[in-house]
């Protein structure tokens, strides 16, 4: 099976909020106190991400002291009173992000798009820009930068955590979206450990906990730009210099 380089890049912000499924219930979520990978693999689809391409992503460094803050949200109910709730989320993050991509396998159709070079050439250049799309902390109104960096600077950067062993306990790892009719929406819980800042993502498969959520075929889009084409735009862009 094909498997891209490695990529790195810095994700930075001045809140993050990677909500805890047990909070969502009473209405004040509070954030784990490191990103799940479903939320790191959001970040880096915004990047880059093709239909006939899968972000992998297997470790995150966290670089800053996991400090939390508490912000007061005002609701508005139905019958027009409102109500007080509190939201903690993680103040001034950053994390170094360590990824790479494969061909989507559910997606045969799209083999005419699998040319590495032009995949892993876009991710480079995208990653230079600070990505495509605009990127969040697990929460849209938790805004991140993103920048691309060197496998150096991924294993030289030195985390507040290093020499450490922190036991997370169970957390979310990641959905497992349906591909058809028959496939139903699937998430993953997993113990999870950070050594010296790193936390190393397990495959879907070592996850301890599956759940079956809901039955939710996906359909395919038609009108999908090829990398031939995407790539001669970036091609475009740098000759204007955008």
């Amino acid at each position: 099976m094909y498997r891209s380089k490695n990529f790195y890049v810095r994700v930075t912000g001045d809140l993050a909020l990677f909500t805890s499924p047990q909070s969502k219930a009473g209405g004040e979520r509070t954030s784990y106190l490191v990103p799940t990978r479903q939320a790191l693999t959001g970040i880096v689809d915004g990047v880059y991400f093709k239909p006939s391409i899968q972000n992998i992503v297997t470790e995150v460094k966290v670089m800053n002291r996991i400090q939390t803050e508490v912000h007061g949200i005002r609701n508005l109910l139905r019958n027009g009173g409102s109500d007080l709730s509190y939201i903690s989320y993680l103040h001034n993050v950053e994390y170094l992000v360590k990824f790479h991509f494969i061909w989507n396998k559910a997606r045969p159709d799209l083999q005419q798009d699998w040319i590495s070079k032009k995949h892993e050439a876009i991710m480079t250049r995208s990653l230079d820009k600070g990505g495509r799309l605009d990127l969040f902390l697990g929460a849209r109104e938790c805004h991140a930068t993103a920048t691309g960096i060197s496998e150096k600077e991924y294993k030289d950067s030195v985390s507040f955590y290093d020499e450490q062993e922190v036991d997370l306990g169970l957390m979310f790892h990641s959905f497992a979206y349906p591909i058809n009719e028959k496939d139903s929406l699937r998430s993953y819980f997993t113990t999870t450990r950070m050594i010296n800042g790193i936390i190393k993502f397990k495959a879907q498969s070592e996850c301890e906990v599956e759940n079956v959520l809901s039955a939710k075929g996906i359909g395919k889009r038609n009108g999908m730009k090829t990398v031939d084409e995407e790539f001669l735009e970036y091609e475009q862009w740098e000759k204007e210099g955008k």
